[in-house]
């Protein structure tokens, strides 16, 4: 497992730390290391690059659609978040409710931002109707937000966990102020939807 000092895929530690016989051996690595995500973990901008050109023909060969590559190669597998290596920019809002609609009255968060409905998608825990969700960002499409909440109930069987993170659509929110939710910009649906 790579330190906090070294990229996470390539191992390589920023240019500015090493000796100068090393540095050619970086020098491909692009730089400085950052932290695009909410991992501990940082990594290059250039191996962050490489590793996403290589993973999105590998999901379109194991028969991913657009929508569910690219939102897959968007996040982090390990903490949810958006690859976001200039800033983070907070939501207009930090809560909103959920606004179930259907018979359990629970909704499944996701695990990435993607419209597509195949169950390797959704994660285990689910938003209770009338529950205040915690919001921590908006994916790049306006469709989905990531969202903390606590308790998080499981979506199958009974039982809750503590604690949850995970994306869902922005049809099941409803914003505390009528201002805010004017706010937001339109959502655009993924190119392989329109």
């Amino acid at each position: 497992m790579a330190s906090s000092d070294e990229c996470r895929l390539c191992w390589c530690k920023d240019l500015d730390d090493l000796e100068d016989e090393d540095k050619h051996v970086a020098a491909g690595n692009a730089g400085h290391l950052c932290f695009p995500c909410n991992c501990r973990a940082p990594v290059h901008v250039r191996c962050l690059s490489e590793w996403h050109q290589s993973r999105w023909w590998q999901l379109l060969e194991q028969g991913f659609n657009f929508d569910e590559a690219h939102a897959r190669i968007d996040t982090c597998e390990v903490c949810g978040a958006r690859w976001m290596t200039r800033g983070r920019p907070k939501p207009l809002a930090a809560w909103a409710l959920c606004r179930a609609r259907g018979g359990t009255g629970k909704v499944a968060l996701r695990r990435f931002p993607t419209l597509s409905r195949a169950t390797r998608n959704f994660s285990d825990y689910a938003a209770a109707n009338g529950q205040r969700l915690e919001l921590l960002e908006q994916d790049v499409t306006g469709e989905f937000f990531r969202v903390r909440l606590a308790p998080a109930a499981f979506y199958r069987g009974e039982g809750s966990s503590a604690i949850a993170e995970g994306w869902i659509r922005h049809v099941y929110l409803e914003f505390e102020s009528e201002t805010v939710a004017a706010r937001w910009p339109t959502p655009t649906m993924p190119p392989a939807y329109t």
